[in-house]
């Protein structure tokens, strides 16, 4: 039962307990060889009152201290939740891949992937899937090529560092507008990703990349980056306004 179900229970319990007081009060005030018998009922009334109300603030208190405790029952160990990011390299991964619209994906998420794109060309949207699946081979070139023009430092804000890339899990996306295929802030202004925001947790998916959670993910706000993480969880964290990151810490 959640924590709303439960308060609107015991508040309906103490009402009728009222009531039954009240009732209780008037044979005990008529006098009688009711009068011991009620007195009894009284008092155990009275404490069962004590222990739902009890009850009500201990639940009232748990909730405040934890914000997220109707977060939903998952294994962070399952493969949709895999972390790749600055601060967990997850070395020479390679999932089972496929193929969908020139773009390689983790096998087990082309379904909910060619229905959300579906969906929303059923809207009328132009969608592009710009960039899957990249291996690490590939990513230790593109960190390479930027290391030699800028040093590693400054490569290392540009691209990924090898094994540090969430398109290295295959469970990621670019997609842009077909027709605005700039990956920048302003592409948060296109219909499409306008759309995909608020229903790609429909279809599993959550934006990876958020504005102001720079600081968490490592990344920078990217409109365009859409992560599959099932549908439950993706539900949770758009929801909460919540990072990959800051979800996995709630396991913790």
């Amino acid at each position: 039962m959640k924590l709303f179900d439960k308060r609107a229970a015991s508040a309906a319990g103490i009402t009728a307990a009222v009531w039954i007081l009240m009732g209780i009060s008037g044979i005990a005030s008529a006098g009688g060889n009711a009068e011991c018998s009620a007195r009894e009922v009284l008092i155990s009334v009275g404490e069962q009152l004590a222990l739902e109300v009890s009850e009500m603030e201990t639940e009232i208190a748990e909730d405040a201290s934890d914000p997220y405790r109707d977060r939903p029952d998952i294994d962070t160990g399952d493969w949709m939740f895999i972390l790749a990011n600055p601060w967990n390299d997850i070395g020479d991964y390679t999932p089972e891949l496929e193929y969908l619209e020139g773009q390689q994906f983790d096998a087990r998420i082309i379904e909910p992937m060619e229905e959300m794109v579906s969906a929303a060309r059923s809207e009328g949207l132009s969608v592009f899937l710009s960039s899957g699946y990249r291996s690490y081979a590939t990513q230790t070139w593109l960190f390479n090529r930027k290391a030699d023009e800028y040093g590693e430092t400054i490569a290392a804000t540009i691209v990924a560092r090898p094994g540090t890339s969430e398109h290295q899990t295959g469970l990621c996306c670019d997609i842009t507008d077909h027709y605005y295929e700039m990956k920048d802030a302003s592409l948060e202004n296109t219909q499409m990703y306008q759309w995909m925001s608020r229903h790609c947790d429909e279809y599993g998916f959550i934006v990876r990349f958020p504005k102001g959670k720079e600081d968490i993910t490592g990344i920078i706000y990217e409109p365009w980056h859409f992560r599959y993480v099932g549908k439950e969880a993706a539900a949770y964290i758009m929801e909460h306004d919540l990072t990959l990151e800051e979800f996995l810490e709630l396991y913790q």
